[in-house]
């Protein structure tokens, strides 16, 4: 038995030796949000342990607030997508407008984004550049599927020309202008559901604390192992609904077919 297990080890060298090893090793990525995140959850759990709180309340604490600096990040990007979402209209027509007064569609889409301006202004390239190769690069960096629509569109009605641009152009600026309206309409009616999902995360643990801060007994009673499988379990249950509620009040985006 100990000669096969040498010889075993003996191949295993020389498999080593005969198939070189790899010049790096992948390292997984940390996500650039991760440590705010921790360095939250961290100073939560301190500050509640510091205050006297038991150690599964503070860690619950400390699980509550960690996501609060990927939220804020989160809920800045979307208000900055949105409002540059809500600037095609005045984009598209500023591209009408140039159009109907002579330009091309290349030059009336960078004098329109020249004019508007911010993330629009990104639209911009130099003369030399291929229309079509722009507006890819365009879809790319915007990465939404209604700048994919907007896209695509000026880039055909570049190529195709004629007399029916400013028809095709007019069509694809109501339904980009419909959408908008639509998306906006539904935002508004689930405002209150998101408010609610947020309430509902927060009340329970806010009532815990103050129970915990102003009564002893309540506070030995979370320090046992089961007040602290009580609170695991509570985590639990509000982390899951409040995720669950923010799921049903998204409104799902269409796949992108030109990406």
């Amino acid at each position: 038995m100990r000669a096969f297990a040498v010889v075993c080890a003996g191949g295993a060298v020389l498999g080593l030796g005969v198939r070189p090893l790899p010049a790096t090793i992948a390292i997984p990525r940390i996500p650039v949000e991760f440590a705010p995140a921790a360095l939250a959850g961290l100073l939560a759990t301190m500050l509640a342990a510091g205050l006297g709180a038991p150690g599964a309340i503070a860690l619950a604490a400390g699980v509550l607030l960690a996501p609060l600096p990927v939220m804020a990040s989160r809920a800045r990007s979307r208000r900055d997508a949105s409002r540059a979402a809500s600037r095609w209209p005045d984009f598209l027509a500023a591209v009408r407008s140039r159009i109907s007064a002579g330009a091309s569609v290349p030059d009336a889409t960078r004098a329109a984004a020249s004019h508007l301006g911010g993330r629009h202004g990104d639209v911009v390239t130099g003369p030399g550049m291929p229309f079509d190769r722009a507006m890819a690069e365009a879809r790319a960096a915007w990465a939404d599927p209604l700048a994919d629509r907007i896209f695509t569109t000026l880039a055909a009605a570049a190529e195709i020309g004629g007399r029916h641009v400013d028809v095709v152009l007019a069509a694809l600026a109501a339904s980009v202008g419909d959408e908008l309206r639509l998306r906006a309409a539904h935002d508004a009616a689930l405002t209150e559901q998101r408010l609610t999902a947020g309430v509902a995360l927060v009340a329970p643990w806010a009532m815990l604390g103050l129970s915990v801060a102003t009564n002893p007994t309540a506070s030995q009673s979370f320090s046992s192992p089961t007040g602290s499988l009580i609170v695991v379990g509570g985590l639990i249950a509000t982390l899951g609904g409040y995720v669950l509620a923010q799921r049903a009040a998204r409104l799902s985006q269409p796949p992108r077919l030109f990406g």
